[in-house]
């Protein structure tokens, strides 16, 4: 393949009929940014299945892909290590780790990325990894030196599980580099005239501070917007002068839509409100030239990253964000906007202990999880407000609008993270060199005739006699696979053809062993038997033991 493969599922990127979330808003992007600046003459991907591959060729093209597209996928035989990297949308590899086992565990690198870590099925996922043969040459992507510390603390967690359980003495665990989510930075550069349509079209004046938040309307999953409203009744009254949020999202639920709706009612009055939908593509694409802030107040454990600030600064306008998670990677305070200290109970109190075990026995579901940590959790509000007054500056403003669009261009945008890529790739190929490989065994890949051995009464080989007990051709072969499911299953040991050729080799012999009418049919003595098998089922042969003096 000769270049580094993307692993391409449908549902890690946008389209038409899917939820707007960010992992798909993300996966989207990735893939543009991959198809951008992947150097070579070929692009290289790898797929579940050939149904996937088409669909991976026809977004490539979509997006502008001239070249020669070289798709590989896990169901088939096809050599995808010759790619070298694997980039995968997710945390894991699918079942990449033992298929690559056919062809040398030191024959490429699998490398995930994190977007949500707290749900079961990553922290189960991330679990169940550590048990696939994956090799210190693979790697996590961690968006941000928060998220490192979790995946961290996880796989720790799991290694000394594993030593204390069966005694291991190597656990490999794959690599965990820091490397940002990128956007294409030019997709959020202001046009001209959009301020004034925005802002004509949400009947906002042009003295108005318009202070912006993005994404799902989620009170648990993305941001509560509580704390927001305090702050800003409390700018509307430091400034004394109109003070605007566009909350610019979309909510799943009625009564998610309802408790922003009235959230803001009643802890900020003097703030006029509007929800936005911000599906809608001239929203996305121009809403921000209407703003003159940008924030959204995290205090859940479901961020990870946070693309939404990333687009704003890319966008011109200041940022003020909780100092929280990924967003101190991204904003650099005072600089490209502010960050808002927030607090946290800290670990190793009973409760801790109480809601790990609730979380883990089911007692809480995921949301659930979600809200008892965040009411754990706080944003500094004077901080909050100071940095909003402080915003209500112009030149301020401008000044950071203008140093953030800088920043995203110069480290935030894909071209700037995919070298990164690039060279992570360099570095496991370099691991990989250096290798002893220790061949590992599937134990869910067990021959099924050895597995099972113990069912039938007995297991003819080659010694074995068949004997014609009528004939068949093939279409009369074809026409009973109409009856015995092959034909709706799709799946067969070989065609009418080949299994009408043994029947016509004993039919001509016979009786004969197996063994014999397998070369006199150019066939594998294991296919030959199956073909007995398969022929005496529906009374075409008898199979019979050989006799013995």
């Amino acid at each position: 393949m000769g270049g580094p493969a993307i692993f391409f599922h449908a549902d890690a990127v946008e389209g038409e009929g899917k939820e707007l979330v960010g992992r798909r808003s993300a996966g989207q992007s990735f893939l543009r940014g991959f198809l951008q600046h992947v150097p070579g003459d070929r692009v290289h991907a790898l797929t579940q299945d050939a149904q996937a591959g088409k669909a991976f060729e026809k977004v490539a093209r979509e997006l502008g892909e001239e070249r020669t597209l070289s798709v590989h996928n896990l169901r088939g035989d096809s050599d995808f290590t010759q790619a070298g990297t694997v980039f995968f949308p997710g945390p894991g590899y699918l079942s990449a780790p033992w298929r690559r086992q056919r062809y040398g565990a030191d024959k490429c690198s699998l490398v995930g990325i994190t977007h949500t870590v707290s749900t079961r099925r990553v922290i189960e996922g991330l679990h169940h990894l550590m048990l696939d043969p994956v090799e210190d040459w693979d790697a996590i992507i961690c968006t941000s030196h928060a998220v490192h510390s979790i995946v961290a603390r996880q796989l720790e967690e799991e290694a000394a599980y594993i030593q204390d359980r069966f005694g291991a003495t190597r656990v490999p665990l794959p690599q965990l580099p820091v490397i940002p989510l990128g956007i294409h930075a030019a997709d959020f550069a202001p046009v001209d005239g959009a301020r004034a349509r925005m802002r004509a079209q949400f009947a906002t004046p042009d003295d108005a501070l318009v202070v912006m938040t993005m994404g799902r309307l989620t009170s648990v999953e993305k941001a509560n917007p509580a704390p927001l409203f305090i702050a800003l009744e409390q700018v509307a009254q430091a400034l004394q002068r109109p003070v605007h949020l566009w909350m610019v999202g979309w909510a799943n639920r009625d009564d998610e839509e309802a408790l922003h709706r009235d959230g803001a009612a009643a802890l900020a009055p003097s703030v006029k409100m509007q929800i936005i939908d911000g599906r809608g593509a001239d929203v996305r694409r121009n809403i921000w030239a209407g703003a003159d802030v940008f924030t959204l107040p995290v205090d859940n454990i479901q961020e990870t990253f946070g693309l939404v600030p990333v687009e704003a600064m890319a966008a011109g306008l200041p940022v003020v964000m909780p100092d929280w998670d990924g967003f101190r990677d991204t904003v650099v305070h005072g600089k490209t906007g502010f960050l808002i200290p927030t607090r946290m109970t800290g670990g190793g109190h009973p409760i801790g202990a109480d809601l790990a075990q609730r979380f883990a026995d089911g007692t809480d579901g995921y949301l659930q999880h979600l809200s008892l940590m965040q009411q754990q959790t706080q944003i500094d509000i004077p901080a909050y407000v100071a940095a909003f007054v402080a915003l209500g500056d112009a030149g301020l403003r401008a000044q950071m609008g203008q140093a953030g669009r800088d920043h995203v261009a110069a480290t935030l945008d894909w071209s700037a993270v995919i070298p990164q890529y690039l060279a992570l790739a360099g570095e496991l190929a370099a691991r990989r060199k250096s290798a002893r490989v220790r061949p590992a065994i599937n134990p869910l890949q067990v021959d099924p005739f050895t597995l099972y051995g113990r069912y039938p009464t007995e297991q003819p080989d080659g010694t074995w006699v068949v004997t014609l007990r009528q004939p068949g051709d093939a279409s009369a072969l074809a026409a009973l696979d109409k009856l015995n499911g092959r034909d709706l299953y799709k799946r067969t040991l070989m065609p009418p053809a080949r299994m009408a050729a043994f029947l016509q080799i004993v039919a001509e012999s016979g009786p004969i062993t197996i063994a014999k009418a397998a070369n006199g049919a150019k066939m594998r003595l294991d296919l030959a038997i199956g073909a007995a098998l398969y022929l005496a089922k529906y009374d075409y042969l008898s199979i019979t033991r050989p006799q013995t003096n």
